[in-house]
């Protein structure tokens, strides 16, 4: 029984749950996007001319490496909570969506990932206030939070940075579909 169940109760016990889930669900499609895109980077480098590396490949680890820091925080640092049960819908979805945009082009690339990160910066403030409120805030699950959302305002802000131009309308759409398939997942996360 995780630590915070006798403080808070079933119900709040409930909600905690629910948003840590939903994040657990969403550190693991991002580490699947970057790991879909690490693959979309090499078939893109099969047939490239020249063979020098861009920084697409640094930004890919990097980003990589954090959220797999991020995931770790959610699977054994947080008390225990139950887990989507649709985990593999997440890991493909990541995967598809680090994969395609990547194979379009750096520029969808970046695109893609400010999308998201802008989508989930949100979602962990929204997250934050909805802990505070709790009668007893659970500050363990707040602070990991807030962590998290540093590191990926950071992602959102190097994405935009590393666009050379300004996205067209088919990324705008893309880019929105990824939003709105961010807010899907996160509430069928918190349910299933």
């Amino acid at each position: 029984m995780p630590f915070y169940t006798k403080l808070l109760g079933a119900k709040y016990t409930k909600q905690v749950d629910k948003e840590l889930r939903a994040s657990h669900a969403g550190e693991t499609g991002a580490v699947w996007i970057y790991r879909g895109a690490m693959v979309a980077e090499f078939i893109s480098s099969l047939f490239r001319i020249s063979k020098s590396k861009d920084d697409s490949e640094r930004f890919i680890r990097e980003h990589l490496e954090t959220e797999r820091a991020h995931l770790a925080i959610f699977e054994s640092e947080m008390p225990l909570f139950r887990g989507s049960f649709i985990l593999p819908l997440w890991i493909a979805a990541g995967f598809i969506t680090g994969f395609l945009p990547r194979l379009l082009g750096k520029n969808w690339f970046f695109y893609t990932i400010y999308c998201v990160e802008e989508f989930v910066d949100l979602h962990y403030d929204e997250q934050c206030k909805n802990m505070s409120a709790l009668s007893i805030p659970p500050s363990n699950v707040i602070e990991r939070f807030q962590h998290c959302q540093e590191e990926e305002q950071h992602h959102r802000d190097e994405a935009l940075a590393m666009m050379t131009q300004q996205p067209s309308l088919p990324m705008r759409l893309w880019g929105r579909a990824v939003e709105k398939g961010s807010a899907f997942a996160v509430a069928v996360a918190k349910l299933i």
